[in-house]
């Protein structure tokens, strides 16, 4: 039986606003002869996507699950210590089911997306940015500490040189166009599947 690999998140994951069938798990798809599950969930904090994962009964077998999401936590206002308790209980029971588990760091926000569309107010733009920052130093120690794969989503969709996400790549400040999801799948592409 063909192994699966669950691809657990958010908007970014889910493919929001271009739709499912247009996000880097569907582009990813077709490139690969990976059975890809989108799991992703429009909205979904950390929280979410723990619940989420323990409901999850799979069809066939699950070799890895992909993680990328958590900065709707900021928006939620889930404290940090929850946000990092559920990361890392959801880590742990990947592990305790017999998976290994994939880390991806957060996008960036954009302060001048291609797309024109309006998501993160501009007075929480500042604060926004800042929390994902923390939570990106955070993956990158605890993926370390535990020795978890972590892919960087985050630089190759931002400007050279800045924190700040390339316009061409984004529908509004923090979701991505089709070129932004075609990029995450690139990345995809170039580092985790080929270890698969």
């Amino acid at each position: 039986m063909t192994s699966s690999i669950i691809c657990l998140g958010d908007s970014i994951t889910f493919g929001y606003p271009i739709g499912p069938e247009f996000s880097w798990v569907e582009q990813l798809q077709q490139r690969t002869d990976k059975n890809l599950i989108n799991l992703g969930v429009n909205g979904s904090t950390s929280r979410d996507m723990l619940r989420r994962y323990e409901r999850y009964t799979p069809t066939s077998r699950v070799a890895h699950v992909h993680i990328l999401g958590g900065g709707n936590d900021a928006l939620q206002q889930l404290t940090w210590a929850e946000t990092q308790r559920n990361i890392q209980n959801l880590v742990d029971l990947i592990r305790q089911r017999g998976t290994i588990p994939i880390l991806g760091l957060l996008t960036p926000l954009c302060y001048d997306p291609a797309g024109g569309g309006e998501f993160v107010p501009s007075f929480a733009m500042e604060a926004l940015a800042n929390w994902k920052a923390r939570y990106r130093n955070w993956l990158h120690d605890y993926a370390d500490s535990e020795s978890v794969l972590l892919i960087d989503y985050f630089t190759p969709l931002c400007i050279p040189g800045t924190g700040e996400g390339d316009g061409q790549f984004f529908y509004d400040e923090s979701h991505l166009n089709e070129k932004g999801h075609a990029l995450i799948a690139d990345v995809a592409e170039r580092t985790w599947i080929k270890l698969l």
